[in-house]
């Protein structure tokens, strides 16, 4: 089977933390797996955003069967709101995005056992590096970058990766370019309603 290598490998592949081999962030990183998955039908224009719902226009297959899977509940589920289709994720696109980058020999895998997460190696530095350069543009110039780098960049910093993939941005230039990306994606505006929602009922 050929492998696509899409923005939520992409993702994935910088959720990994190359210091010990977990996923970071891991409860937000499924959250940004299932973000990039429908940010992928809607650059296919399988799908838009109607009245602040997501709208199937398009039912044929992409041939991306990760991003077929999720062509296939929103088209059973009717017309719903981004955060509730990212919130239903759960771990299936994050995870099955991880093995596909097993299979694909990108990354080595090291099953946990008990309490303790796998592990992963990334083999592919090509690959990585390509995905730090996409989301780095748009941490650089948000306005000006391509979807698919406002996409994974926006995401980028929702995980707090801004500072590792850019060290040499302050973080006032972080937080304008987050602000801009959120405006430009609703994707990533979605994901970072959903993380800040979160922080604010673990603070009350």
């Amino acid at each position: 089977m050929e492998f696509f290598a899409n923005l939520t490998h992409q993702m994935a592949l910088l959720a990994i933390d190359p210091r010990n081999g977990r996923v970071r962030d891991l409860g937000h990183a499924r959250l940004a797996a299932t973000g990039t998955t429908l940010a992928e039908l809607a650059m296919q224009e399988r799908v838009t955003l109607i009245d602040k719902k997501v709208q199937v226009r398009d039912l044929r297959p992409t041939g991306d069967p990760l991003v077929d899977a999720l062509l296939r509940v929103l088209a059973t589920h009717g017309d719903r709101k981004p955060v509730r289709i990212i919130q239903g994720g759960g771990k299936f696109y994050l995870d099955q995005s991880l093995d596909d980058l097993t299979s694909a020999g990108w990354v080595v895998k090291t099953p946990g056992s008990g309490l303790r997460g796998d592990r992963y190696r990334i083999v592919n530095g090509e690959a990585l590096n390509s995905a730090r350069d996409l989301a780095v543009t748009a941490l650089y110039d948000p306005v000006q970058a391509s979807p698919r780098a406002v996409c994974l960049g926006g995401l980028a910093v929702e995980l707090r990766l801004g500072k590792t993939l850019a060290f040499d941005i302050g973080w006032r230039q972080r937080a304008k370019a987050q602000k801009v990306l959120c405006q430009r994606d609703w994707v990533v505006k979605a994901v970072h309603d959903l993380i800040a929602s979160e922080a604010a009922a673990a603070s009350a």
